[in-house]
């Protein structure tokens, strides 16, 4: 797999500016269906639930998407600009994407009862006396009209029971008329996830249409998961949260398919088999997933039942090599090591420059994290979450390491106890220097210990000192305490557990930290802190972690 795989052509590119200008046109809007089918012949179920809390929110008019609320209490936002929302151009992109997605659906679903009903019935009319005429701008863009149709179709039952006439011909009108516009111009989505969801909804529209004799929506589904899917099931963004929303998806569509249509379900189930046992090697004890790559806790409960839907037996990975992670699990510990470069850059996000930063756990108690991603599009936030320093790994000279730095790691097992040689170059150009990073982790789990060295490339450089930064962030469910001899830190877990970690070889302190792992909201919490000065000869900072009995 190679960034080349998701990144567009130019002329592309072109054929998409192109294909969106026809799609615009009225004459194409005539080629659509102008006649209603009188039923669907199948409809899809949705396994999954919403959350009540988010339905409240829409009957009051506010909006929530992408990380950004806006109000609208007396009408539909359809036509709410970036100004009127308070949002720059990227970050309202994102909020109208989810909008016009109508994931949310399931939350009015999850809700329950006839007033639910009745207003989500009034969005998708609104919705379609809008829009369903005009194929045009952000709203039919192929990713955002597909994620649309799939989760139309996934409410079907909860929308049409009870619709009047007028409602139902117009909604299944409108189904018609996506189906047969994805069927074109899913091929014209950008490559990558665009065209995932571009593609999973021209699926659902030929299944729920009845045009199954049809294989080329998924073929295209399949081909949009090869460029994306890696050999080990991990994601090409190596971002654990996408991982898990792929495979939702997947499974939902796959458990749809099994019940209509056997033969294409088959065609999906080898990648259920790769992508859910890889699922469980970036869990930590709390069944919530690791924060690397923008990545999220998400919902344990979730997590578990999508595994057990997935009918995938697979065990968690040790060493995932094409994915990039290692995972060192001893009795109730459990350590992930990022154990690759960065990612290819994906759905325009910034890969995250962590490079051999690491997260460990302890049963449901998580130790050592990294600090996780803004749900916001671009901006300050994006930035600082994405660099070196908001990971558990070593900061050198203020510079964040070169995209294209060569990493190298290797595994060791004896008696029970795991450890990882590790190393990065991704110093060399800026300052001529090679981060080495040792982790050993006992066979009980009680014992983890690291040393990180700081060394000259190749061409000395007469002993220029640069400022070396160990950084470990704490989950916001640690209570950290500096001793008065200055290298010792006293931890004390959410479950009550002890633990002592101690330091040599640089200042130790603590410092403010924030983590976003949970739905993006920012919390306090702090970070451990080890400082000194690389010259001519290696720095060596050395580390125990040790749980206290």
């Amino acid at each position: 797999m190679t960034a080349a795989s998701l990144q567009d052509s130019t002329g592309r590119k072109l054929l998409r500016r192109l294909a969106a200008a026809w799609y615009g046109t009225r004459l194409y809007a005539l080629t659509l269906p102008r006649k209603a089918p009188l039923e669907l012949p199948v409809l899809p179920d949705d396994p999954w639930t919403g959350t009540v809390g988010n339905a409240d929110r829409l009957f009051q008019g506010r909006f929530v998407f992408a990380g950004a609320e806006v109000a609208s209490p007396h009408a539909a936002p359809w036509s709410i600009t970036p100004g009127e929302a308070g949002l720059d151009a990227a970050s309202h992109a994102a909020w109208a994407a989810g909008l016009h997605g109508f994931v949310w659906l399931r939350d009015f679903s999850s809700q329950g009862g006839d007033m639910a009903r009745r207003m989500a019935r009034s969005l998708v009319a609104d919705w379609i006396a809008r829009h369903s005429l005009s194929i045009r701008g952000l709203p039919w863009q192929p990713a955002i009209a597909g994620r649309r149709l799939t989760q139309w179709l996934v409410a079907s039952h909860f929308l049409l029971d009870g619709a009047d006439d007028a409602f139902g011909h117009d909604f299944l009108l409108s189904i018609a008329r996506h189906a047969a516009y994805l069927k074109r111009a899913s091929a014209t989505a950008p490559a990558g996830w665009p065209r995932f969801d571009a593609t999973l909804g021209a699926v659902y529209g030929a299944e729920a249409l009845g045009h199954a004799q049809d294989k080329s929506a998924i073929q295209a589904l399949c081909a949009a998961l090869d460029a994306q899917v890696l050999a080990d099931g991990g994601h090409v963004s190596r971002n654990p949260s996408l991982l898990y929303r792929m495979l939702r998806d997947l499974v939902a569509l796959w458990r749809f398919l099994q019940a209509v249509d056997p033969e294409r379900a088959a065609m999906l189930q080898p990648y259920l088999d790769r992508m859910a046992p890889m699922l469980r090697t970036l869990r930590h004890g709390d069944g919530g997933l690791a924060l690397f790559h923008g990545g999220e806790e998400e919902n344990a409960a979730q997590i578990d039942l999508l595994l057990e839907l997935s009918d995938a037996k697979g065990k968690p990975l040790a060493s995932a090599t094409h994915s990039g992670f290692e995972r060192a699990a001893a009795k109730r510990a459990l350590l992930l090591l990022d154990a690759a470069g960065p990612p290819p850059r994906v759905a325009g996000t910034k890969p995250h420059s962590g490079l051999l930063s690491f997260e460990f756990s302890h049963g449901k108690d998580r130790l050592i994290s990294n600090c996780g991603a803004s749900r916001r599009m671009g901006g300050n936030w994006a930035t600082a979450l994405s660099s070196v320093s908001a990971h558990s790994t070593l900061c050198l000279g203020g510079k964040e390491p070169a995209a294209s730095a060569a990493v190298s790691v290797s595994r060791n097992e004896q008696d029970g106890a795991i450890w990882f040689e590790a190393e990065h170059d991704g110093w060399r150009a800026a300052c001529n220097r090679i981060y080495r990073r040792r982790l050993y982790l006992s066979a009980g789990g009680e014992d983890l210990r690291g040393e990180d060295i700081v060394s000259e490339g190749a061409n000395p450089t007469n002993g220029m000192p640069v400022e070396a930064v160990l950084r470990l962030h704490l989950h916001p469910g640690m209570h950290a305490s500096l001793l008065g001899s200055g290298d010792t830190v006293i931890l004390k877990t959410s479950s009550g557990q002890g633990w002592r970690w101690r330091g040599m070889g640089g200042v130790v302190r603590l410092e403010d930290s924030v983590y976003l792992g949970v739905g993006g909201d920012v919390r306090r919490t702090q970070q451990i802190v080890m400082a000194g000065s690389a010259g001519a000869e290696p720095l060596v900072f050395k580390w125990a972690l040790t749980k206290i009995n």
